[in-house]
């Protein structure tokens, strides 16, 4: 029973993820008009009515204000909300324990929110020091290297926190060991 209510949980926590996908693209637009504002000291805010981040390209010069819009084709979201819902339908079956999916679903969300708030930075980084030719290549070029690198890293992690077992070696399925060539 713990076993189905997990798979519940995330599978539920998933769609709930892809259905608030507006608002979550706020939080995204807000997250990174934090870090380009705190950590890095670009002058950032966001609007209240779509989810755009804007920032000083010039800080000081209030006449060099840009903005970027997170948009669904932007956003970590649909990443987010598909790995949680796989990690619950891979905890249907017996195979992975639930602590390990659970941990492996929340590393991987968190690994994909990180990296894309990164990528919008660097996007924001690039347009400021090198205009449309800074945005076209870190949006088109860097940020899908980065995502597609990202999602391969994330399918790695997810495989090595949620479905292999520590110390399972060749000795648990009834294979020999091999020996020690040091």
């Amino acid at each position: 029973m713990p076993r189905l209510l997990a798979a519940a949980s995330l599978i539920i926590a998933g769609v709930v993820v892809l259905l608030a996908e507006e608002r979550l693209r706020f939080a995204e637009s807000a997250l990174t008009a934090w870090v380009l504002y705190g950590p890095l000291g670009r002058p950032a805010r966001t609007l209240t009515t779509d989810p755009v981040f804007l920032y000083q390209q010039v800080p000081g010069d209030d006449t060099s204000w840009a903005g970027l819009v997170v948009t669904t084709a932007c956003t970590a979201v649909f990443y987010v909300g598909g790995v949680l819902v796989l990690g619950g339908l891979l905890l249907l079956s017996r195979r992975a324990s639930v602590p390990r999916v659970a941990a492996a679903a929340l590393a991987a969300a968190l690994l994909l929110v990180v990296v894309n708030t990164g990528r919008m930075v660097l996007i924001a980084e690039a347009q400021a020091r090198w205009g449309a030719q800074g945005f076209g290549w870190t949006h088109t070029v860097v940020g899908s290297v980065l995502m597609i690198a990202t999602l391969g890293g994330c399918a790695v992690l997810f495989a090595r926190l949620g479905l292999l077992r520590r110390g399972t070696g060749g000795r648990r399925r009834g294979l020999p060991a091999m020996p020690d060539r040091s």
